[in-house]
């Protein structure tokens, strides 16, 4: 495995836990959780699971729970949740100029698909700022700008998402050039992974690492 040491996650609910997340992000795990699924600790998540066991320092994980790849985001939330807002303010704030990271994690699409955002299309330049609010360009534009400032990108692909999303991801990566992992069979309960469906996911983000 080539030096990753350094990690940075983008995501949503998934790779969520409570006090390892921004100040002011939405967490749906927790140690207070109650409802199925709970997870008994953050050492459990796929993304200290992988940590631990591949030596890799999670420099910062920016994953906030409900929130959509595109800017059209839940109600209860702002613009400011999506991933591509979140990616132009790190950008814009200089986190990646002033921090080296070996590989970058995106993990979405999830809420995008619940909540029937609007698809769009894939394109890959001139992006305006209406097309960020359909899934696909918005995936693109992400990918795009995440290219400038990291060199090694893993997109990581939910199961059970609407299969234009999918298939849009998948041929939008492989025209990018960035990696990408379709995930197999995550156990679930209430559309989020288990603790098992953890495992599951740590184990096959690992096994592309390889």
């Amino acid at each position: 495995m080539k030096d990753i040491s350094n990690v940075f996650i983008m995501g949503d609910s998934y790779s969520t836990y409570k006090g390892y997340i921004p100040n002011g992000y939405g967490a749906y795990y927790s140690d207070e959780r109650k409802d199925a699924p709970v997870i008994s600790g953050v050492e459990k998540t796929w993304w200290r699971i992988l940590a631990k066991e591949n030596e890799l320092n999670i420099l910062l994980n920016d994953s906030f729970s409900g929130s959509t790849i595109c800017n059209t985001v839940r109600e209860a939330l702002t613009i400011e949740s999506s991933f591509v807002s979140r990616m132009d303010k790190y950008i814009a704030n200089n986190f990646f100029a002033e921090n080296k990271i070996g590989t970058m994690f995106i993990f979405g699409g999830t809420n995008d698909s619940w909540i029937n955002a609007p698809i769009g299309n894939l394109k890959y330049s001139d992006f305006r700022a209406e097309e960020l609010t359909c899934v696909l360009p918005a995936f693109c534009y992400l990918i795009c700008r995440a290219k400038k400032v990291v060199e090694d990108i893993l997109v990581i692909i939910n199961t059970d998402l609407k299969e234009e999303i999918t298939s849009g991801f998948i041929e939008a990566c492989e025209n990018l050039h960035v990696k990408y992992l379709y995930l197999k069979e995550i156990d679930k309960q209430n559309g989020h992974p288990t603790e098992l469906g953890m495992r599951q996911i740590s184990k096959q983000v690992a096994e592309s690492l390889h």
